[in-house]
């Protein structure tokens, strides 16, 4: 007699031992059902609130942008106003500044009646500085609603 040894290709497949025990290894357990839905909803908030504040910092960029474009605009009207011919005393300044606030007013009251600014012209130069508020979008979810802004211009005569 021989004895003939079987192969591993005769046992049939090789059986993974259930780590999770036989009963019940394929079903979860009745306190993991549903624990996603908390997660999917924090997350979709998160997205939710990061959208609103790009949009909110995009409004606010955007308004300093018009507010410098109005005046730089209203700084050139003036220091076209005033001119080149100035000469270095105190009244020649004097009288220079309220030609330059009167016509960056004129500037601004028909291009952007929100803003206000004051003039100072000294040796040919107009210095302008305009403030507005702007109201911001989504503002009011994160406490301001509106937003006060400052700039500055500088403004010389072409010719």
């Amino acid at each position: 007699m021989t004895k003939i040894h079987a192969s591993t290709h005769d046992r049939g497949p090789a059986r993974v031992p259930d780590l999770a025990g036989e009963r019940g290894a394929s079903r979860p357990r009745a306190a993991d059902r549903g624990s996603v839905t908390p997660l999917v909803i924090g997350m979709v908030l998160c997205l939710l609130l990061l959208c609103a504040g790009v949009t909110a910092a995009t409004s606010a960029f955007l308004a300093h942008q018009r507010l410098q474009n109005a005046c730089d605009g209203a700084a050139a009207a003036a220091a076209d106003a005033v001119g080149t011919d100035l000469s270095p005393d105190a009244a020649a300044d004097a009288a220079a500044t309220s030609v330059a606030a009167r016509a960056a007013e004129d500037y601004l009251r028909v291009r952007s009646p929100e803003v206000s600014a004051a003039a100072q012209a000294s040796g040919g130069t107009v210095r302008l500085t305009c403030r507005a508020s702007a109201d911001v979008t989504f503002g009011a979810l994160f406490g301001s609603p509106t937003l006060s802004q400052t700039v500055q211009s500088v403004g010389r005569p072409l010719l």
